[in-house]
């Protein structure tokens, strides 16, 4: 029975095996995934601040601890 001999060479090696194909990718994407990333955020504080205006308005009405 043979074993399975892994060195810490292999380990690094594929590390930067995989981290040079994803940095690639990244590079070919260009500021497009920059560009989602920007407008998910300002639609969700967006989003929040309506929820937050909501709820502001329902406290007043209710007359409740704000």
């Amino acid at each position: 029975m043979t074993s399975l001999m892994i060195t810490w060479t292999d380990i690094f090696e594929g590390i930067g095996t995989f981290s040079y194909s994803v940095f690639s990718l990244m590079r070919s994407l260009g500021h497009g995934p920059n560009f989602f990333i920007s407008l998910f955020v300002i639609g969700m504080l967006g989003f929040w601040t309506m929820r937050l205006v909501k709820y502001r308005g329902q406290t007043k009405r209710n007359n409740t601890l704000e």
